[in-house]
């Protein structure tokens, strides 16, 4: 029963590795053309409208979610009401399900921005249902835009977003284009050590994942912000829901199944914050974690069957299926003891053979984001690539939780991400409610010292045994967990 079902685990997180490396390949063997691809107009030789650059611009309805962003929300709604776009041609959703100061906050720039001649809508909801994807979906009833951008709280778009993507990138040049999605960029400069791995963590999806799928013909996804829907694929597709935590995974690929498509701009930065701390991180973690598994429960089976309306229907499943590569390697480190003790050693060593991929793969891509992102490899990018593999491991645990919990239940609280910004001045000390944005200690801290626990008893089992040399990986497990743990230790607010 252990080599059946330690093979299996192997056998599964080979083949997320063979993806992964299939992908990397793709990019290496493409990097010129894919870099073209993404850093210049989408089909400069395009038949576009003559009259674009004479006549009027398309109507935009630039949304913001929020919900208790004090310390943001002066920030977004300032940074999208100045964009550099006729005023007569965009207005301000302020989606604001707040139930603390930033209700004041809000109602006070909305009032200087229409001053400023900016219209500006502030909607207030008396519940939180459906979360984000129901004040989205709220939004859009008083709103008859023909394109909806989106930004969260945290990020602060360039006053020309709105025309870089519609008019000098012609983002939506062709009618089958549902969004345009742009890079999340951060603020500079990244230092540290957990916002570097994090940084790095997530610029692999945005250099070289997300370029390469898009070169590919795989499906594009939108990331939640910084990026701009067509209004008519929303409602084609029967708009925002909130039966998964990952809303935007979701209706990027219910919109690929029925024939639209996504595009994405590497070089059109957003610039948006990091989560604050391990615990902000974890949180945001296990939600997609459990909006992933929830889309691949609802979606897997229309994507397999989905003929050719997709490139790669397989390709599709695993990403879907990404976040799965945890429990795997959860259900790994919980054999290993069992499984040097007990299998056949002929058998071990092929599955370990087998498990070599899932062990390169990670360094490999993370040295490749490094080389696209800073175009050089350095003694500082290496101490990043190792981090960022030590914390993506050691949220094996947080991960994990949130999968099974995505594969047992739909929708769920969608628990905001907090992040630093700094505290508006005219908000009083004492009236801030200090504690307000304080990012729990989740339940799933205890599990991860439980694990790394049983990753040092079994490490002296084994080498009481006599089998020092396959205690290693226990021992690299363990570290990779304590870290996770030891930054959880540090409580910090946004």
């Amino acid at each position: 029963m252990i080599t059946v079902v330690y093979g299996i685990a192997a056998l599964t997180g080979a083949a997320f590795a063979a993806v992964e490396f299939r992908m990397l390949w793709r990019f290496l063997r493409n990097r010129r053309e894919i870099r073209t691809m993404v850093t210049s107009s989408p089909r400069p030789d395009a038949d576009h409208d003559d009259d674009s650059d004479t006549g009027p611009l398309p109507l935009v309805t630039i949304q913001l979610p929020l919900y208790n962003e004090r310390r943001a929300a002066e920030q977004i709604i300032r940074a999208a009401s100045a964009q550099d776009y006729p005023k007569d041609r965009f207005d301000v959703q302020v989606l604001d399900d707040s139930d603390d100061e930033t209700v004041n906050i809000v109602a006070r720039v909305v009032d200087d921005m229409r001053a400023d001649g900016i219209r500006v809508e502030h909607i207030r909801r008396t519940h939180r249902s459906g979360y984000k994807a129901g004040a989205l979906s709220e939004g859009l009833e008083h709103s008859d835009a023909e394109f909806v951008a989106v930004f969260d709280a945290d990020f602060v778009p360039d006053p020309s977003f709105l025309r870089t993507v519609l008019v000098d990138r012609h983002g939506f040049d062709q009618d089958d284009v549902a969004f345009v999605q742009t890079r999340w960029a951060w603020s500079e400069p990244i230092q540290g050590f957990l916002a570097s791995s994090l940084a790095l963590l997530l610029d692999r999806h945005f250099f070289v994942q997300k370029p390469t799928r898009a070169f590919i013909g795989n499906v594009a996804t939108f990331n939640g912000s910084g990026g701009i829907w067509r209004r008519t694929a929303i409602d084609e597709v029967g708009g925002w829901s909130a039966e998964t935590l990952t809303e935007d995974l979701d209706l990027s690929y219910r919109c690929a199944l029925n024939g639209w498509r996504g595009r994405y701009l590497r070089d059109v930065p957003v610039v948006n914050e990091l989560p604050e701390g391990m615990r902000a991180f974890k949180q945001q973690q296990q939600r997609w974690a459990k909006g992933n598994a929830q889309c691949f429960r609802l979606l897997t089976a229309r994507i397999l069957s989905a003929g050719s309306v997709l490139e790669d229907r397989i390709d599709e499943a695993f990403l879907l299926a990404g976040y799965g590569i945890h429990p795997i390697l959860m259900t790994n480190l919980l054999l290993w003891p069992l499984a040097v003790l007990y299998m056949d050693r002929t058998t071990f060593w092929v599955i370990q053979g087998i498990m070599a991929l899932v062990v390169i793969v990670a360094p490999v891509s993370f040295a490749l984001t490094v080389l696209e992102r800073d175009e050089r490899l350095s003694l500082r990018s290496v101490v990043q690539i190792v981090s960022s593999v030590c914390v993506g491991i050691g949220l094996m645990v947080n991960n994990t939780i949130g999968q099974v919990q995505g594969f047992l239940s739909s929708g769920g609280e969608f628990v905001r991400t907090p992040k630093a910004h700094h505290m508006p001045s005219e908000i009083e000390p004492e009236r801030a409610t200090p504690d307000a944005y304080l990012a729990p200690l989740h339940w799933s801290f205890f599990v991860e010292l439980l694990v790394v626990a049983y990753c040092l008893a079994s490490t002296a089992v084994l080498m009481t045994a006599g089998e020092g040399l396959w205690a290693v990986p226990l021992v690299f497990w363990a570290i990779c967990l304590g870290i996770v743990a030891q930054q959880q230790l540090t409580t910090t607010t946004a």
